[in-house]
């Protein structure tokens, strides 16, 4: 069992490393600028500024309306280049089609967030678990919840590659690196309860 939980905890050490660097990096260092923004910079400026899905919904509705007053035959009849109408390239098409992404991901991003948050705290309960079966009743089954525990960990604050330009982007970002620090810290823990690392007869780490 020493060797696997070794194994086993080096990995996940490695893993929690990785991914709080990459988390805080994306979070605060990552270029969020293009020189092609200039373009486009109003609109874009005006989803990566917005503070809430309301927000953005208040900008979509007259953008779609507009769209809509152009007649269905905009809709109908043209060929969809890469997902998107022929006419997609042009207002108020085009920021329709914008606003629409960014609502979807907002959208996304808010249920990623609850599903973090629920599965974690999952996770925690079994790493609770697996911390009292362990020290009273079965070391195996112990260390088994506690694998299920930290899979869980893994798992959900894993990063986010695609999508990015809003709040609750950022606020995906922020939970995430709070959580993975969190499970990190617990994986100290862990091995300092467990003996994980514990020098053997000898004084020697095996």
């Amino acid at each position: 069992m020493s060797a696997l939980q070794k194994t086993l905890a080096i990995i996940a050490f490695i893993v929690f490393s990785t991914q709080t660097v990459r988390h805080a990096y994306v979070l605060w260092f990552e270029p969020r600028t293009s020189v092609l923004d200039k373009y486009d910079r109003p609109l874009r400026a005006e989803i990566t500024q917005a503070a809430s899905l309301d927000e953005l919904v208040k900008r979509y509705d007259p953008v779609r309306k507009a769209a809509d007053q152009k007649g269905p035959e905009h809709r109908k009849g043209a060929p969809e280049v890469g997902g998107q109408f022929g006419d997609g390239d042009q207002e108020p098409f085009k920021s329709e089609r914008q606003l629409k992404e960014a609502i979807n991901e907002w959208e996304s991003r808010a249920k990623e967030i609850r599903e973090l948050k629920f599965y974690w705290f999952v996770g925690l309960g079994f790493l609770m678990m697996g911390a009292l079966v362990y020290a009273k009743w079965n070391r195996w089954l112990g260390l088994t919840l506690t694998i299920g525990a930290f899979g869980e960990f893994v798992y959900w604050t894993s990063p986010t590659f695609l999508g990015a330009g809003t709040h609750e982007f950022d606020w995906l970002l922020v939970n995430k690196l709070g959580f993975s620090i969190v499970s990190w810290l617990l994986l100290l823990v862990v091995i300092q309860l467990q003996g994980v690392f514990a020098k053997e007869s000898g004084g020697v780490t095996r």
